[in-house]
């Protein structure tokens, strides 16, 4: 079973859930089978779940979060019932990246994104690891907007990478960082060793051309040989044998003079490092941190040392560093804000024409980063219309709100392919109904029922930066000292003369090398570069341009999630964390029993509370002891047991499908009962709406349209 292979081991889990088949959905007829795939809605509970994970990076805390969100879907629909209104969807989402893990979510997603590398001698450590400033304004981020790079920024003092990450979600707008990142990527080249000047110049070049070209263009000009916007090899007038479905804008003639692009040589003298990227030099863009790099004036810059003509979209010329492709970007960004790119338009500006394509891959990795799928296919463009029509739509949202980074998780979170019924749920006509959004290959299969894609196709991998923070999140572990995006702190210290405390610190004392590693790993109750970095290597991470990291947990890389995580082990830098406070809370409360406290673990991790009375029961006893037990029974140790089991389990290391929502826990922390959850999400506010939090042992809230 193509669709259920994965999900079937979750399925025999869940109990059977009815069908909320949307708020259009036609009931009559009494059953599933007249539902296709755009009525299938989730239930509020269900979407909650979900948006969690795609907006906030984590699961709800508890059963009372989850309550508390589907309440005010809920009520929203009800005083909204001509439909006329706000989508409850949207008023939950907004709500849900009112909370403070929002930023850092994004930040990561994009940094892997832009491919920041995170080791070796690219590393971009000293830009994007620590911020320069204690608070958070959108004022960077709009300085950096409204100027060129020439100019001095808002006047704040210096500032890394991270801090302008940061104000940029705070202004809803990343167009600025990825401008800015530009400069931090050709601050680091590649070395070039007895090379000549001009081939090394050559090499460097190719190397930050074919960064830009992958994570911010989305194009190849190999590629474009074959596939571009207007003409395609797999493209055809029979709808049936189509394979090729380019968004509107047809931008690659504009951007590279041909629709079929120009050499690479030509299409990247802009990542000039001869003479511009210099360690003295007199620039700094707007103002940032000396630690992010140093830039000769343009007025400074003379012809290319390769005397190659260069072309992308307006920087032209043999004098063009990334000052001129900024500024190329910041025009295309003005042209498309507010505006889009119509259905029928062929883009002839060719600033707006590089933007447009930006613009479509910001889209895309910020869908593939909720939803765990692709819109495109290895050639760069959808395969079937309805991937087509989904990405243009959602970029010309994006685009349209002026790059609200909100806006289109908006438009992802309250799509048709968003938040699913489960398979078990059986509503449609057959388990396929939905247009191949999710798995665009499957129309080759021999059985025509199975040639479309349904609510299993939807069940994907969590990518095991969200996997670990998720953890994290919900196990109340502290991120480790030095932090866990540059595993190495930039130093390199990985290899066997550097996994023990007496080799960092010899290296520190006697070459100054491996001090901050020594620091965190001996001093701080840190992780070992040495061992942080095939962790990551081995789940997944994006760590390096030859080490993009993948997204799903084969064996070998299960082995090792197993291996750091089985146990669910405190790590030594935290002092107590959610197990450890939740067996002290049964044990404080000789009421409840050890189901309680098993109850309240499987609630936190994998948001379903339940238990089932048989296997499950049985299983959980050989591990635990009797759950009707008092639950000052219950160890630490058995209850970390437990706590392993869960975290490598589908429910938890897969997304798609909702957990098995229940009662509250009676150990839920009091910061996460829905007494708790409701004051936190009133104190945040609902656009157009105020709510009302109730008191007493069974609180509820009142959602009110605000006057």
């Amino acid at each position: 079973m193509r669709a259920f292979t994965i999900t079937a081991v979750i399925a025999a889990a869940l109990a059977p859930q009815g069908c909320s088949c949307g708020n259009d959905a036609d009931l009559t007829d009494g059953g599933m089978d007249n539902q296709t795939f755009d009525q299938c809605d989730a239930d509020p509970e269900a979407f909650a779940q979900h948006a969690f994970l795609a907006l906030d990076g984590h699961r709800a805390r508890s059963q009372g979060e989850i309550d508390v969100y589907a309440d005010i879907y809920k009520q929203a629909k009800d005083l909204d019932p001509d439909g006329t209104g706000p989508d409850p969807r949207e008023l939950v989402a907004r709500a849900i990246m009112n909370r403070p893990e929002f930023a850092e979510r994004w930040i990561d997603v994009f940094m892997d994104a832009l491919h920041v590398q995170r080791t070796d001698i690219q590393s971009e450590v000293d830009c994007w690891n620590t911020a320069g400033r204690s608070t958070v304004t959108p004022a960077l981020a709009t300085a950096v907007r409204d100027q060129m790079a020439t100019q001095t920024g808002d006047g704040g003092g210096t500032w890394t990478m991270l801090d302008l990450a940061r104000s940029a979600v705070a202004l809803d707008d990343l167009t600025p960082v990825y401008r800015a990142q530009l400069f931090s990527m050709v601050a680091h080249p590649i070395p070039a060793a007895n090379v000549p000047d001009i081939e090394a110049e050559l090499a460097r070049r190719e190397d930050f051309g074919s960064t830009f070209d992958a994570s911010y263009l989305h194009r190849d000009v190999v590629c474009l040989g074959c596939h571009t916007s207007e003409t395609s090899v797999t493209d055809s007038d029979e709808p049936e044998l189509d394979r090729h479905w380019p968004t509107p804008g047809a931008p690659e003639r504009a951007v590279y003079g041909s629709p079929m692009g120009v050499s690479s040589e030509r299409a990247h003298t802009a990542f000039r490092v001869d003479n511009f990227v210099v360690m003295n030099g007199s620039q700094r863009p707007w103002g940032w941190s000396n630690a992010c790099g140093r830039f000769a004036p343009p007025a400074n810059i003379g012809d290319d040392i390769a005397g190659i003509d260069g072309k992308l979209a307006s920087v032209v010329g043999t004098r063009t560093t990334v000052y001129t492709l900024e500024q190329a970007l910041a025009r295309g960004f003005t042209a498309l804000r507010g505006t889009g790119v119509t259905a029928d338009e062929t883009i002839a500006d060719p600033d707006k024409a590089l933007a447009w394509l930006v613009t479509l891959k910001m889209t895309e990795d910020v869908w593939r980063a909720a939803t765990g799928t692709s819109l495109t296919i290895a050639n760069y463009f959808p395969r079937n219309q309805a991937a087509r029509d989904l990405l243009y739509s959602l970029a010309n949202t994006y685009a349209q709100s002026g790059f609200s980074l909100k806006a289109l998780l908006v438009a992802i979170v309250t799509s048709d392919y968003f938040a699913r019924l489960s398979p078990d749920a059986g509503c449609g006509a057959s388990p396929y109904t939905y247009p191949n959004v999710f798995d665009p290959w499957v129309i080759a299969d021999s059985d025509e029922t199975r040639r479309h894609n349904g609510p299993g196709d939807a069940v994907t991998a969590i990518d095991a930066r969200t996997l670990m923070g998720a953890l994290s999140f919900a196990m109340e572990w502290t991120t480790q000292p030095g932090g866990n995006r540059f595993p190495d702190f930039g130093e390199g210290c990985t290899g066997t003369g550097s996994s023990t405390c007496q080799q960092l610190n010899a290296n520190c004392q006697q070459f100054q090398a491996c001090c901050t590693s020594y620091q965190v790993a001996c001093q701080m109750g840190g992780v070992f570069p040495a061992v942080e970095v095939p962790f990551q290597q081995s789940v997944g991470t994006f760590m390096r341009n030859s080490e993009r990291g993948f997204r799903g947990l084969d064996f070998q890389a299960r082995l090792a999630w197993e291996d750091r995580y089985g146990a669910c082990a405190r790590p030594g830098w935290v002092p107590n964390d959610f197990i450890d406070g939740l067996v002290g809370r049964g044990a404080a409360n000789p009421s409840t029993t050890v189901g309680d406290v098993i109850s309240a673990l499987k609630d936190r991790l994998i948001n379903e509370p339940t238990i089932d009375p048989g296997a499950e029961t049985e299983a959980l006893a050989a591990i635990v002891g009797p759950l009707d037990a008092s639950a000052t029974a219950a160890t630490v140790d058995g209850v970390r047991r437990v706590c392993g089991a869960l975290v490598v389990s589908p429910q938890f290391l897969l997304q798609g499908i909702a957990g098995r929502t229940g009662e509250r826990p009676v150990l839920t922390p009091g910061n996460a009962d829905y007494a708790a959850i409701c004051a936190e999400v009133a104190a945040g506010g609902i656009t157009g709406h105020t709510i009302t939090c109730g008191s007493g042992s069974d609180p509820t809230l009142t959602l009110s349209v605000a006057r």
